[in-house]
């Protein structure tokens, strides 16, 4: 990989992480296209925490002080109450999925066909949950909880992008735009986190690679927290609509490079 490929890579990546249109969806259509070749496992490892790095950025205050609040909580109602608990209980679903399937998808499932499929999946569900005309709610209880961390489990099957997937969800179970958003991108640090450590494991930075590396990461990590900062202000005003347009249109495309 050269330098001006990683940069580019990372660019998309940040991009396409926090956007609902799938990154990895990206990062297998453009290096085909462009002829790139993908980074290395430390390349990927950075790519994650260059990820975690942008969301923490514009959300590790609110993370923070869901953490915080909880001793502000009554005892009687910390279980209830705690948004930090709810985090944690969506949490399991993607630990568990990635545990039990994380080779499996990599070897099985990273296709064209699949990627594709999840996009197009994804986006008939985003252009269903923007259809409903219900009373929208701010309140995330234990059940929707759940539901929008079984979603984000779901995932780690390319094509389907994480913010995309978790965020319909959250429309779905009648959250408002806002409350759908934040607790889809404070859902993910743990996640983020949890999966960066399990890959440092594996991790081995090559010398000649390290400028390379810590270049896909920070061009990652500032693509990444202007693509964010552009998602919270666009869905105050706008739905998902277009998003869900577009990935129906990448589909297409892959579906014809493919074959």
């Amino acid at each position: 990989m050269t330098f001006t490929e990683s940069v580019i890579l990372g660019i998309i990546q940040g991009v396409t992480e926090f956007l609902p249109i799938s990154s990895s969806a990206h990062l297998i259509l453009v290096p085909y296209i462009f002829g790139f070749r993908g980074g290395d496992l430390a390349y990927d490892v950075a790519l994650h925490f260059a990820t975690l790095f942008a969301t923490l950025s514009l959300y590790g205050r609110a993370f923070l002080s869901v953490i915080f609040d909880l001793a502000n909580v009554g005892k009687k109602d910390w279980i209830k109450e705690s948004l930090l608990i709810k985090i944690l209980f969506a949490s399991i679903p993607a630990f568990l999925f990635g545990y039990l399937f994380h080779d499996y998808i990599e070897k099985n499932l990273r296709t064209p066909y699949v990627c594709a499929f999840m996009l197009i999946f994804v986006s008939l569900l985003m252009l269903y949950a923007e259809s409903k005309k219900t009373e929208r709610k701010r309140d995330v209880s234990y059940p929707i909880a759940i539901a929008i961390g079984i979603a984000q489990a779901l995932a780690l099957i390319p094509g389907t992008s994480r913010s995309g997937i978790t965020i319909t969800m959250g429309l779905l179970f009648q959250l408002d735009r806002k409350r759908a958003v934040d607790f889809s991108f404070l859902l993910s640090i743990p996640v983020i986190l949890g999966a960066s450590i399990y890959e440092l494991k594996n991790f081995e930075l090559q010398k000649e690679t390290t400028t390379i590396v810590i270049t896909g990461m920070v061009s990652a990590t500032f693509a990444g927290i202007i693509s964010l900062k552009f998602l919270i202000n666009y869905l105050r005003k706008y739905t998902l609509r277009i998003f869900a347009w577009y990935r129906i249109f990448i589909a297409l495309l892959i579906l014809m490079l493919s074959e």
